[in-house]
Order: C-alpha cells, then sequence, then structure tokens
C-alpha cells in the first residue's frame, strides 16, 4: 500500500468506506474498462520520465552514466526529455476527464489501491458499468506490454 494517495484512510474505515470511495473514483473518473489502459499509461508514462530528474545524488548519478553508455550519453537527453514530455501531454488528452495530472493520477492511483480490497460479491453487485471497470483496474497489470506500446507509439 502506498503512503501518497490516501487510501490507508478509507482502508482503516472498513469495506463500505472503500466501496463508496472507489465508486465516487470511478465515476469522476469517468473510468470505463475501454479507457482503463490509458489512464493505466499516466503511471506508466510518468515512470518512463522519473530518470530524467535532476536528483544529484550518488545513485542518480551512477544511473544517469549507465544508462548513457547505452544512450549516447546525456547529449541527448534535453531532446528525450521532450519527447516524453510531448507523450505525457498526449496520453493526459486522451483522457475523457481533464484537469491537475497530479489529481487525475492520484484518485486513479488511490482506485487502484481501494479496488483490490473489493471482494466478488460487492463488485457483482454494484451497477454493470461501475463492476466492469473496477474489474479492468483488478487486471489492468496482466499486460507486460504496456511501456513497450508507449515507447513505439511515441517514438521514445
Amino acid at each position: 500500500m502506498c503512503q501518497g494517495c490516501g487510501c490507508q484512510q478509507f482502508i482503516k474505515e472498513g469495506k463500505e468506506a472503500v466501496r463508496k470511495r472507489a465508486l465516487e473514483i470511478v465515476k469522476e473518473l469517468r473510468l470505463t474498462p475501454a479507457n482503463v489502459d490509458d489512464y493505466e499509461c499516466t503511471e506508466t508514462i510518468s515512470d518512463m520520465i522519473a530518470p530524467f530528474g535532476n536528483k544529484e545524488d550518488e545513485v542518480y548519478r551512477a544511473a544517469s552514466w549507465i544508462s548513457g553508455l547505452h544512450e549516447g550519453g546525456r547529449s541527448n537527453r534535453g531532446e528525450r526529455y521532450q519527447a516524453h514530455a510531448r507523450a505525457f501531454e498526449d496520453i493526459f488528452a486522451r483522457l475523457p476527464l481533464q484537469g491537475d495530472p497530479k489529481h487525475i493520477t492520484t484518485n486513479y492511483h488511490q482506485l487502484e489501491q481501494l479496488a483490490r480490497e473489493i471482494d466478488e460479491t460487492t463488485i457483482a453487485s454494484l451497477d454493470p458499468k461501475i463492476s466492469q471497470a473496477i474489474q479492468a483496474v483488478n487486471h489492468v497489470h496482466e499486460d507486460r506490454t504496456r511501456q513497450a506500446r508507449l515507447r513505439k507509439r511515441y517514438g521514445l
């Protein structure tokens, strides 16, 4: 369980709080089985951008140097970052909900955590569209090709 999204608060409050918050998020994000992958891509592209950060600790310096062995060094980091930034903007533009990327992805991430806490009986009792969206969230990580698809789609 993560600390940043606030899911622990709802989990501690019990199953009904988890169910209620999950429904709120599904509705707010306009989440459907068809767009769960788009929301998951927001997390994936953010993870792909993270190495371009500017931390100057020993680990970052070593990782940057090692990465440079295969990527042609830092000379093209600015260009590569711009390509990733364009992909980030495009991915967020595809979502049915527009707004602050941090808010959107935090809510989606919270839903991922909460969805694991909802049992099959409860999921089955929900509106079919919401039930299908939550089931899709629970299975979204089964696709191990997401990062490769993003790299191909955006030339990363």
